[in-house]
């Protein structure tokens, strides 16, 4: 009974070792997931110390549980070993035992048979010891068999366990190394810490100093927006004054425009009339180059005509002095008859005199101012041909008159005074003439008060 309960406690605590190792195991992967969380989330030391130190403990928890296992192992052993030898001394006893039975079997005596009985009773109990002791061997064999598995499940779970240690040592390194190695980086991220928190305060000091350039702008900004609302305020009241003036403007174009209308139509009377008077001075230009042909030709007969003067002056000194010495009294009764007979002419205008001054170039003035004077009563002299007759005078006629009546010298021989009026009379171009000079006077006075205004 004692070895089954020592076998009980055997696979108890075998299955505590094998419980425990899986404990280990889950605890052994919880910490390498925690580990691989720790390299991908941040390289805090805190929590790599103390996952080593986990690891540790589990560590030494795990050598202790199996040194306790290997010590109750070696009990176990001693044990069986004891009992060996206890059924080796019990068979040889009942070997003994039954040895003497057969040397006192011959002998009949009662001690003897109580002795016998006496002894068959101990062989009796022997013998249940004995089969006691079988079956106990048995167990036992069976609980050897069975700590045997057990110890080689030890062993397989030692094995495994040293393989997980080993791995569990280099995991230790390495994370070791890592540690080494984020310390490293802690101290660089220490001194990029620094450096940031330096820079965090220079950047305060800017953010400071710029919020105080930025309150002094936004001041100045205030101060802009109220100066532009007041130069807004003044852009809209003269914006509604230029309103006003535009629309007196648009008033004074309007009346521009009818006043311009009112210009270009008249404009147009004005081109109009300087259409005809082009027209006009071109008929005027060609009647100023015939009437300067005749000129010529005029000139021309009257270097003709001083040549026939010449002789004619002396032909009538001979016939003045003829006369006078011949017949003195008949020329005075003569005279005095024609006085009575022919009227006073009229005195000629100043325009004759001015035309009777230009001609007057010639010692012949005299007796042609007496042709003229005496035309109606028929006394001619050589020089006082009827040749002078609508030769220069017809010159000084009006514009419109046709080209056909231009005098050619030797016409109009019949004619006995020249008409001295006709000079004066005013010509039918000239009324147009004055009516368009009087409108572009108008159109100039107009243009003149506008500019002013």
């Amino acid at each position: 009974m004692d070895m089954q309960q020592q076998l009980i406690q055997l696979q108890e605590e075998v299955n505590k070792a094998k419980s425990e190792k899986s404990q280990v195991l889950q605890e052994l992967e919880e910490m390498k997931w925690r580990i691989f969380s720790d390299r991908s989330t941040s390289n805090n030391q805190t929590s790599s110390e103390t996952a080593h130190d986990m690891l540790r403990s589990e560590l030494e928890k795990a050598k202790e549980n199996e040194r306790k296992m290997l010590e109750s192992l070696r009990l176990q052993t001693k044990q069986l070993e004891e009992t060996k030898i206890e059924l080796e001394e019990a068979k040889l006893e009942l070997r003994s035992l039954q040895e003497i039975t057969r040397a006192f079997e011959p002998t009949s005596s009662p001690t003897v048979k109580n002795l016998t009985k006496s002894l068959t009773i101990d062989v009796v109990r022997r013998e249940d010891n004995a089969k006691m002791l079988r079956t106990e061997l048995k167990l036992a064999l069976e609980a050897e068999e069975k700590s045997k598995k057990a110890m080689d499940d030890l062993a397989i779970a030692l094995k495994e366990v040293t393989t997980e240690l080993n791995w569990v040592k280099e995991m230790l390194t390495e994370t070791r190394m890592e540690l080494a190695k984020t310390r490293e980086e802690e101290e660089c991220l220490k001194k990029l810490l620094k450096r940031k928190e330096d820079e965090c305060d220079k950047l305060k000091l800017e953010a400071e100093e710029s919020f105080n350039l930025w309150r002094e702008k936004e001041n100045g900004f205030i101060k802009c927006m109220k100066i532009s609302e007041e130069d807004i305020d003044n852009m809209e009241r003269e914006n509604s004054r230029l309103i006003d003036s535009q629309r007196a403007a648009r008033e004074e174009i309007s009346k521009l425009r009818d006043i311009l209308k009112q210009a270009i139509n008249e404009a147009n009377v004005v081109k109009e009339a300087l259409e005809i008077a082009r027209n006009e001075n071109s008929q005027l230009k060609d009647l100023i180059s015939e009437k300067d042909k005749a000129f010529q030709g005029i000139k021309q007969e009257l270097e003709c005509l001083k040549v026939s003067e010449a002789a004619a002056l002396d032909s009538v000194k001979e016939l003045q002095s003829l006369l006078v010495a011949t017949s003195s009294i008949d020329f005075g009764k003569n005279t005095a008859a024609l006085d009575m007979e022919t009227p006073r002419t009229p005195k000629p205008p100043k325009s004759e005199m001015r035309v009777k001054k230009k001609l007057a170039k010639y010692p012949s003035e005299q007796w042609k101012g007496e042709v003229f004077c005496t035309s109606r009563g028929r006394r001619h002299s050589f020089g006082d041909s009827e040749r002078f007759e609508g030769s220069i005078f017809d010159m000084i006629g009006s514009p419109l008159e046709k080209k056909d009546q231009t005098l050619a010298p030797g016409e109009n021989s019949s004619a006995k005074c020249v008409n001295f009026a006709n000079i004066h009379e005013p010509e039918p171009g000239w009324d147009r003439l004055k009516k368009k000079r009087q409108i572009l006077r108008k159109f100039g006075d107009m243009l003149r008060r506008k500019s002013f205004k």
